[in-house]
């Protein structure tokens, strides 16, 4: 284990502290990362003696799902840039993942299962988290726009925007255009559905217009820094808690990942 790594894992998680960590904090975290990092490899080299192949095609894929997080190659390079990484690291990285990954779901994730109680019990011990604001439901069609665009990318951005607003006017259906058109590409498979989501959590132009849109409602243009939005409120709700069966789904994620970390450290 490198102490490139080490260092890589130790910048990451000191970013991800609310506040930067003191010496004493950085030392700890240098313990945790250089544990994690040993604890992976050992996992690795298990797999590897299992005889666990992870084929390129999956490889491919889970890379692919990586670039589609940023808005073009560019940016995907700078990232790796800034990680010290290069394509190859990657690939690298990104097979003994898979290779973990598949080992985890043949041993010690086998059968992982989250029982109703278990459901409930969390819920009612943590139903603070459930609290919300008014919010709505949107779905959006995103044609994006560099930053540092040229009249002539804005006017061919605009147009593009004009005209599927205007195959929605006529009555257009607005998911299939955006699985076909969207420019998001974290909503776009999904009809470009954003959620439900409150006041202060969106771009401020992208906000005003669409609370001032009630459900079923489309907006006009709406020019954000990404580029041009369309937006059609879905559904709205009040202020309260989420009922369980809106975050039931949350609420498992949050167990099997726990589930999954109990397991593995008792695998390793």
């Amino acid at each position: 284990i490198s102490r490139e790594s080490v260092r890589a894992v130790v910048k990451a998680l000191a970013n991800a502290q609310e506040t930067p960590p003191d010496a004493k904090r950085v030392e700890q975290i240098t313990r945790d990362a250089l544990d994690s990092l040993i604890a992976f490899e050992l996992l690795y080299q298990e797999s590897q003696r299992r005889g666990v192949t992870v084929s390129d095609a999956d490889i491919n894929a889970s890379i692919q799902h990586v670039r589609s997080r940023f808005p073009n190659q560019d940016a995907y390079a700078a990232a790796l840039k800034q990680r010290g990484m290069t394509p190859e690291d990657m690939r690298r990285d990104t097979r003994k993942t898979l290779a973990v990954n598949l080992l985890l779901e043949q041993t010690a994730w086998k059968d992982l299962q989250i029982k109703p109680e278990q459901i409930q019990h969390f819920y009612d011990q943590n139903r603070e988290q459930f609290k919300h604001s008014a919010e709505i439901r949107a779905s959006h069609i995103l044609i994006r726009m560099p930053a540092d665009a040229s009249a002539e990318q804005k006017a061919k951005a605009r147009k593009e925007a004009e005209g599927l607003l205007e195959q929605l006017k006529g009555g257009a259906d607005f998911a299939a255009l955006a699985r076909q058109h969207s420019q998001d590409p974290a909503t776009a498979a999904k009809g470009g559905d954003l959620g439900f989501f409150a006041r202060g959590s969106m771009e401020d132009s992208f906000e005003k217009a669409a609370f001032a849109l009630k459900p079923g409602q489309l907006s006009g243009i709406v020019e954000t820094p990404y580029g041009f939005d369309l937006i059609k409120v879905t559904g709205q709700r009040e202020a309260g808690y989420s009922p369980l069966d809106d975050v039931k789904g949350e609420i498992v994620a949050v167990l099997r990942d726990e589930e999954k970390r109990h397991r593995q450290d008792q695998m390793v």
